[in-house]
């Protein structure tokens, strides 16, 4: 989950600030139309890709899938903080939307197979809050942040390499939020509050 809620700074980040940045340039409208069709492609392409391979992809460690894609958004997003191009913005948005599907798969996977049968209809709950809110965060900075693109994608890369830090803390069974993810068990059992146990019994 929280290299999902990574991901999804970054794909917020990105829906909103690359239209605030083609709207500041002093390019016609055609050309800033030209600007977000070219990324909104790329978000598009990379969609479909992640989507379809994680159809096919056998999950032995959806855990393992999670964090090679945190690593791989946190650092295309750190090289374009230098190259500082629409062209490489666009590239961050095929890697950021084909990881975020490829991450989605794999926290389902999780959710299903981890979780006991009475706990999965709130888990995907719960999931999906964080993962919605993380879009909004990163939207917000998207909105708050200079158009100067190597700005924007330095602040983002800063945020991205603090949820990659906590990803990897999390999947080694540490954290860097004390009472915050760390070691967890393999598989949750359900919990069952000692009024109805009583009761039961």
């Amino acid at each position: 989950l929280w290299g999902n809620g990574t991901i999804r700074i970054l794909t917020g980040f990105l829906t909103l600030y690359v239209a605030f940045v083609a709207k500041s340039t002093e390019h016609d409208a055609i050309k800033q139309a030209a600007m977000l069709g070219l990324v909104g492609a790329a978000a598009g392409i990379g969609n479909f890709a992640g989507n379809a391979t994680g159809a096919r992809l056998k999950l032995g460690r959806p855990s393992i899938v999670v964090l090679r894609c945190t690593i791989a958004v946190t650092a295309v997003t750190v090289i374009a903080a230098f190259a500082h191009s629409m062209l490489m913005a666009a590239i961050v948005a095929l890697v950021a939307s084909c990881t975020s599907a490829l991450a989605k798969v794999s926290l389902d996977a999780s959710i299903q197979d981890d979780l006991p049968a009475e706990s999965i209809a709130s888990g995907f709950g719960r999931s999906e809050t964080v993962l919605q809110l993380s879009w909004v965060l990163g939207g917000a900075m998207g909105v708050l942040l200079p158009t100067k693109l190597w700005i924007g994608f330095t602040v983002v890369s800063v945020v991205l390499a603090l949820g990659l830090a906590q990803t990897i803390a999390t999947h080694l069974g540490r954290s860097l939020l004390p009472g915050i993810g760390g070691n967890r068990p393999v598989h949750a059992k359900q919990e069952v509050p000692e009024v109805n146990s009583r009761i039961a019994r």
